[in-house]
This record gives structure tokens, C-alpha cells and sequence, in this order.
């Protein structure tokens, strides 16, 4: 298993941003499935390192297999470079809790804050067109070839 499909592959992102969108959107559901389980690798670590209970003992028994679940549901629609980065602060900010998939989560969005608010402002692109004179006579004479003779307020029927 590699992280092939999160380093090589042109993830959209969005134009405005430049942050990726959400990965279950345009993945296909053999890359997706890859995805999830290299996520599913990042909760295998972040156990490790914190020996929570008993990690290794409760290898393939239900609640071992839904808190895999559980993590991968929760990210699955972020790239792995963001995850990977997201549990590296939560062990940074907390050295003594084992981080839950929120946490992390909570990371992830903290992080992509920051980068929005440091992009430079953007002028709304807003160029309201004025028709011209020669545009409403068109229109008028479009109107009336149609046999459509519309009410006109003050009195200028």
C-alpha cells in the first residue's frame, strides 16, 4: 500500500482557495477505498504511540474495527498530507491524549482557516451592464414583432 493516490494524483481544488475538495467527490471508489485506508494506517500510528487500551490486543474484534470506521468516516474527504499533519499537532498540543478523529478533524479545518485568511482579498468581480440605447430599441422592436406590448409606468402607453 502506498500514498500514491494522495502525492501524484491532481486532486481539484477549489479556484478561489486552492484548497482540495472533498476527496469522496472525486475519487473513484477503488482510489477512494486506498484512501480510507491509509487513513485508517494514521489512526494505526497515532494508537502506537499511544499504547490506548491495549490497541494490539483488541486487533479485529468489533469496537477495534469501528473506531477504524469511525476515523475513516470522519476523514476520508481530506488528502492525506492534511491528515498526517493534523495528527502531528494534536500529539504536539497534546503529549498525554490519545486525539479522536474530531480532534483531528478540528485540526484539519483550523488549518485550511489559517490558509483562507491568508490569501489576499479579492475584489468581487461585479460588471453590471447598462443596456445602451441602440440595446432597448432592439429589445422594443423584438417585443412588438412578438405582439407583446408590455404596461408602461407613467402613463406612456
Amino acid at each position: 500500500m502506498t500514498t500514491a493516490i494522495t502525492t501524484t494524483q491532481a486532486l481539484p481544488k477549489d479556484v478561489r482557495t486552492g484548497l482540495t475538495l472533498p476527496l469522496s467527490r472525486s475519487l473513484g471508489s477503488r482510489d477512494l477505498a486506498q484512501h480510507r485506508a491509509m487513513v485508517a494506517v494514521e489512526l494505526e500510528v497515532m494508537a502506537k504511540k499511544f499504547d490506548r487500551f491495549g490497541w494490539d490486543r483488541d486487533r479485529g474484534s468489533a469496537a477495534h474495527d469501528r473506531m477504524i470506521t469511525d476515523w475513516m468516516d470522519a476523514l476520508h474527504d481530506y488528502p492525506l498530507d492534511e491528515v498526517q499533519a493534523a495528527c502531528k499537532a494534536a500529539v504536539l498540543e497534546s503529549p498525554n491524549r490519545m486525539p479522536n478523529e474530531g480532534h483531528i478533524r478540528a485540526h484539519i479545518l483550523a488549518a485550511r482557516k489559517r490558509k483562507v485568511i491568508g490569501l489576499p482579498k479579492q475584489e468581487p468581480n461585479v460588471t453590471a451592464h447598462m443596456p445602451t440605447a441602440e440595446e432597448k430599441a432592439r429589445a422594443s422592436a423584438l417585443l412588438a414583432e412578438a405582439g407583446f406590448a408590455p404596461k408602461r409606468f407613467g402613463g406612456d402607453a
